[in-house]
């Protein structure tokens, strides 16, 4: 009889666990990112009589029970709602994965699905803990280039970036049905080439300067291109491409040249034709980065200076103190200015085509579009994430949109691993795989996820816990009667 005592008493204890577990679930109903819980319980065996009917051969057994234990409790990882909050910083994930945390303390990582991130006063990307999220550094292409986990910072103030690369845009398109100029190339007569396009460029202080870039077709498949800017104010016209790695030059007066760069194009695809525009150009270079091969035609370095029309050789030095030209990270080395051209798997073996020619040669109008990658200083002016896949861009005065950090999740085989330390912070002794944002887990801007807990589902827990606990309180009322007659029984 006392027996019963016992396991009732295991019995009070383990509703009152689950009271307590569903009332910690009820509290955290509007936490963001919060994960519900419930117990687990397991049975206890005190005694166990096994015997054998000798005559059917058949085993019997006799359990004594000892009530029960919470083992332990398990998190219910399944993903909340939802909610739009209007704030870009503001992120969600719909997957499995949780955000990297660093204390900027103790250097120590955590992990959290609360996505309230905000901007702090240094730039970074923290929550209202100031931990710092986690994340990896990508270039102006939007490419990742850091090697490991960084703290995401959003530049306050964007420094100026000379002009090292200009390239051309798809669907950039010189008419095939234009007929050759027969005159050298004038910049000042209109009729020495078939069409202009004017670029801005910068130098090392943010300074701007008109770049003008001719297009003068030569035979069919054939088209010269001249690239002038006078960046240093004298009134005379420079050639940004520089005669050691220019394909020719044109003089339409004596002591005027003016340098050339050459593309040939595939008379059955309208691509660049690789092989004839390599022989053509000192400076064509092809550069495996990644999975791709980049082509391009170097314009002028800090050893082959660009020259002005009448053979003066030019320093990089512009007239408002700056200099002209960068190197461009992963392509080139020294300081200078390169033309992109096209590019292609990095597996393909043809030399004849550029595969994703950048301009094209068909029968049709001119469509002249190019772009550089120089700026002026620019101001923060705001900050967002992209959905799916967590590019942290940041908006500046100058008018560029600069992709920054990539958003990194960190995934766990089995999330039990993950112990609770408050303020919706995780930590973990084992090691997560680390995964860009993007593909199946993807990142949610402008979102928030709530809590999972289901409150009709609590309250039936809470009602079944209690209908637990008193029954386990009937049986030690009971059993304390019986004992009761029991001792009566010698009256």
């Amino acid at each position: 009889m006392l027996r019963s005592f016992f396991n009732a008493v295991t019995g009070l204890d383990a509703s009152r666990f689950w009271i307590d577990l569903t009332s910690d679930n009820i509290a955290n109903v509007n936490t963001v990112g919060f994960k519900a819980q419930r117990p687990l319980f397991q049975d206890v065996i005190s005694q166990v009589n096994i015997g054998l009917n000798v005559v059917t051969g058949t085993l019997k057994s006799t359990t004594f029970g000892a009530g029960v234990i919470v083992d332990s409790t398990q998190k219910i990882w399944t993903i909340g709602n939802f909610k739009q909050t209007g704030i870009n910083t503001d992120l969600a994930i719909q997957g499995r994965g949780l955000f990297i945390l660093k204390d900027p303390i103790t250097g120590a990582f955590f992990y959290t699905r609360d996505g309230e991130f905000r901007l702090s006063r240094d730039g970074f990307m923290v929550n209202s803990g100031g931990f710092y999220l986690q994340g990896f550094r990508l270039n102006e292409k939007g490419e990742v280039v850091g090697t490991g986990l960084e703290n995401i910072h959003v530049q306050q103030q964007l420094p100026p970036n000379p002009t090292g690369q200009v390239s051309f845009l798809q669907p950039t398109n010189l008419n095939a049905e234009a007929i050759p100029p027969t005159n050298p190339f004038n910049p000042l007569d209109t009729t020495t080439y078939n069409n202009k396009y004017t670029i801005t460029i910068y130098d090392s202080l943010g300074n701007g300067y008109q770049a003008d870039v001719y297009f003068k077709k030569v035979n069919n498949n054939e088209w010269r291109i001249f690239i002038l800017a006078d960046y240093n104010e004298d009134g005379k016209w420079d050639n940004l491409i520089s005669p050691n790695y220019a394909s020719g030059s044109e003089s339409p007066n004596p002591g005027e040249t003016y340098y050339f760069i050459t593309l040939y194009f595939d008379p059955a695809t309208g691509k660049i034709d690789e092989s004839a525009t390599q022989a053509a150009n000192p400076g064509f270079q092809a550069v495996t980065l990644g999975d791709k091969r980049y082509f391009f035609l170097q314009l002028f370095d800090s050893n082959n200076t660009p020259v002005s029309f009448d053979g003066t050789v030019l320093t990089l030095d512009t007239s408002s103190g700056g200099q002209l030209g960068s190197a461009i990270e992963g392509l080139t080395t020294t300081q200078g200015m390169i033309l992109m051209i096209g590019d292609e798997p990095a597996s393909d073996t043809d030399t004849n085509l550029i595969q994703n020619s950048y301009v094209n040669q068909f029968a049709a109008d001119f469509v002249i579009t190019m772009e550089q990658n120089g700026y002026a200083k620019g101001d923060l002016i705001d900050v967002y994430v992209l959905s799916e896949d967590g590019s942290v861009v940041g908006v500046y005065s100058n008018g560029k949109s600069l992709p920054l950090y990539r958003v990194a999740l960190a995934v766990f085989t089995d999330p039990e691993e993950l112990t609770k330390k408050g303020a919706n912070l995780y930590t973990s002794i084992t090691t997560p795989t680390i995964l860009l944002a993007g593909g199946a887990e993807k990142v949610r801007s402008g979102m928030l996820e709530m809590s999972n807990v289901d409150i009709a589902r609590e309250f039936i827990n809470l009602i079944t816990a209690q209908r637990a606990y008193q029954a386990n309180a009937r049986v030690i009322t009971t059993a304390n009667t019986i004992l009761d007659e029991t001792v009566n029984l010698v009256r």
